[in-house]
């Protein structure tokens, strides 16, 4: 199963977004926001985050903040439910 949106809301001109993370690194999708910079927080389990091909494991409440314009990638990392909360922030 890819990642489902689960919630979206708008506070302070950001967005979050609420997701389970159920793929694989193998159905991972790749994702790539121009214009918004990404603040992803693991809020249960673990996910993989991978960034310009670099690889980190993100256990509970890691955080990766990924520039506008840069591809990654997200996955489960195998140890039960992940579920993660991202922060969307357009940049000028």
């Amino acid at each position: 199963m890819l990642e489902t949106p689960t919630s979206i809301t708008v506070i302070h001109g950001a967005m979050l977004s609420f997701e389970s993370v159920d793929a694989p690194a193998d159905e991972a999708p790749v994702r790539l926001r121009e214009h918004h910079e990404t603040l992803l927080r693991v809020i249960d389990g673990a996910v993989t985050v991978e960034v310009e091909g670099i690889e980190r494991t993100l256990m509970l409440e890691g955080e990766a903040r990924i520039s506008a314009g840069v591809a990654h990638r997200v996955w489960n990392a195998g140890i039960g439910e992940a579920r993660i909360v991202q922060e969307f922030r357009r940049v000028a």
